[in-house]
């Protein structure tokens, strides 16, 4: 009987535990250990480094050289090595390589020998359209204006006219070497030292890129848009004229012109280029009445609002533009010529992007509808496309510019609203605007685009919009900001 047991243990040991045993055996014998791979470097058009993996310690930690400076647009990676938000997080995949593994083998008397090697794959470099003595002027530049004004937020977005982003700053923003745990801080490690200050910053919002997620009212940045959309429709021409009475009242309701609000006074017969220099309400209250709200809704929508632009970064939003439909929906309420009227001056229920404003006033000065991109990955998800021909007519075009043009000139007859750009040896094309928002307490919400021309293909012209939240004025308070930056533009392409 004991033979028996003895004899059935062992059957049921190698016939059916047999194969488990085994597979122990090979494992505690067998040892694995993975080799990581080196994540491709992030950098800008000129191979400046913006990114890069270092060696610390037998393990790559990510670096960021320059801080905040480029926080928003490159981002940053978790402890994992994964990207999160920016670049990092776009071109993951591209970035990140492949781990490679070692085989060992444990042999009995303790020795170990390597078996197997896979050697990593290290991940690609993505080259940038960013360029990052721009960006830096930039970044310095808004952070000292911002500092002046007593204000905590702003945004600057340069792009070219075909759709190329040179630099995109918002602030506030935060040094990304905070959030891989390295022993180095950027160049610009900024006003925060933990990564507990930044979420927990609830008021500044440092992690919140405005230039892509800021959906806020355009104001008269906005009036290119029925500009365009008139003199392209055959609505108006170079000739019509619109009589200033300084406000227009319907019903209860009044529709008052800025300088009239102000100054109590009134710019008399206004053409379609004065009204974009002087940036005139009354001419654009009815052009929006011409125009009625179908066809303005529809060529803001063409001209790229109230959707994404595209653009490979995460977290953007599309903001709105409403339409009689979504008005009912949301209020229960018809749409009435007020709507036209707030909506013509880039008032009332319009949201947009710093970025949809900066490629529209691209699509409107050279017709043509570009992506914004950062990255031009030959193959890749974000090659630079052709641009959609919008079929804006000539004339309209060139009338459009010549308001930009007037807008930032002193001229003989009349100024401009843009009065930093006065003294611009070279020419130039603006757009203020300055867009009520909240309450009567309120400082309104404060914008300048402006377009430098830069080599002989306007698709290669340089578009900067510049918008500080709450900050006042336009002219007076985003104009400064652009014109440092303008100067800079220039001097450079010298």
């Amino acid at each position: 009987m004991v033979f028996l047991l003895i004899l059935g243990r062992v059957v049921f040991l190698t016939a059916f535990m047999g194969k488990y045993y085994r597979s122990l055996a090979a494992d505690n014998r067998v040892l694995e250990e993975g080799i990581e791979a080196q994540r491709g470097r992030i950098l800008d058009r000129n191979g400046k480094v913006l990114a890069e993996s270092v060696k610390e310690d037998g393990s790559f930690i990510r670096f960021y050289p320059f801080g905040e400076i480029l926080a928003h647009v490159v981002g940053y990676v978790n402890f994992e090595g994964q990207g999160v938000v920016g670049l990092e997080e776009s071109y993951d995949k591209e970035l990140a390589g492949v781990a490679g593994e070692v085989l060992f083998e444990a042999e009995a008397r303790g020795k170990v020998r390597e078996m197997v090697k896979i050697e990593a794959l290290p991940g690609k470099d993505i080259k940038t359209n960013l360029d990052f003595e721009l960006q830096k002027a930039v970044y310095l530049v808004l952070r000292k204006k911002l500092d002046e004004l007593g204000l905590s937020e702003g945004v600057v977005v340069i792009s070219k006219i075909n759709g190329e982003v040179l630099s995109l700053v918002s602030l506030p923003a935060f040094d990304p070497n905070l959030f891989v745990g390295a022993d180095r801080r950027g160049e610009a490690g900024g006003n925060y030292s933990r990564v507990e200050q930044i979420l927990s910053d609830e008021e500044g919002k440092p992690l919140f890129d405005r230039a892509v997620a800021g959906a806020y009212a355009p104001g008269s940045v906005y009036k290119l848009v029925p500009a365009v959309a008139g003199l392209s429709e055959g609505v108006i021409d170079g000739d019509f004229l619109v009589e200033d009475e300084g406000e227009i009242k319907i019903g209860e309701e009044r529709f008052g012109n800025w300088y009239f609000d102000q100054y109590g006074r009134m710019e008399g017969r206004v053409g379609v280029v004065k009204a974009l220099a002087r940036s005139n309400d009354i001419f654009f209250y009815k052009l929006g009445e011409m125009l009625g709200e179908e066809r303005l809704i529809s060529w803001s929508r063409m001209l790229g609002l109230g959707e994404k632009t595209g653009i490979d970064l995460g977290g953007e939003v599309a903001g709105l533009v409403p339409d009689p439909l979504w008005r009912e929906k949301t209020f229960g309420s018809r749409w009435y010529l007020g709507n036209t009227y707030h909506m013509a001056i880039g008032q009332g229920d319009l949201l947009t992007t710093p970025l949809q404003i900066n490629r529209m006033t691209a699509s409107v000065v050279s017709g043509k509808k570009c992506r914004p991109v950062l990255v031009n990955l030959q193959g890749g998800r974000a090659l630079l496309e052709e641009c959609e021909d919008l079929g804006v007519g000539e004339r309209a075009g060139e009338l459009v510019l010549e308001g930009m043009r007037r807008a930032c000139s002193r001229g003989e007859d009349y100024k401009g609203t843009a009065f930093p750009f006065f003294d611009v040896d070279k020419t130039v094309y603006c757009k203020t605007g300055t867009a009520q928002q909240g309450g009567e307490g309120d400082e309104p919400h404060a914008w300048i685009t402006v377009v430098v021309p830069r080599g002989e293909e306007i698709l290669d012209w340089v578009v900067m919009t510049v918008m500080l939240p709450a900050g006042g004025e336009g002219s007076s308070e985003a104009g400064p900001v652009a014109k440092e930056i303008v100067d800079y533009l220039i001097e450079d392409a010298n």
